[in-house]
């Protein structure tokens, strides 16, 4: 075995380990709602690492083709369609109320029907996605 390959297991130990010693006390109690929300909640946290990857580089490339030209951004339409779009409890504002609902939305979603309930799943999701 090189030493690379032990480096990547004990890399992948240390990784299950952290992952026991963080849902370990609550595993028995979260049940499986609470892993497939601790599962769910990884997948969401590196699903948001490339969504804002893409924003960010989305971005870059229209803010470089506004410097030179090519284009001319309407900041003003745009923040007023993105307020619309996030603006889950339609007050005209986005904020963390609404943050909060689309979180509740997604909690909802995702945990109907899970064996162990909304409880263990909501915890284990977050969990999850502060681990991940």
């Amino acid at each position: 075995m090189s030493g690379s390959d032990e480096n990547a297991g004990a890399e992948s130990t240390s990784k299950v380990s952290g992952v026991i010693s963080t849902l370990g006390p609550a595993s028995g109690i979260l049940g499986l709602g609470g892993l497939l929300g601790f599962c769910s909640g990884i997948a969401a946290k590196k699903a948001g690492k490339v969504a804002a990857v893409a924003i960010g580089l989305i971005f870059a490339i229209f803010q470089v083709a506004a410097y030179f030209g090519y284009v001319t951004i309407n900041w003003k339409k745009v923040e007023s369609d993105f307020t619309k779009l996030v603006d889950v409890n339609k007050d005209g504002k986005a904020d963390e109320k609404d943050l909060q609902k689309a979180m509740d939305s997604v909690n909802e979603v995702l945990s109907k029907n899970v064996p162990s309930g909304s409880a263990g799943f909501a915890t284990g999701f977050y969990l999850g996605f502060k681990k991940g």
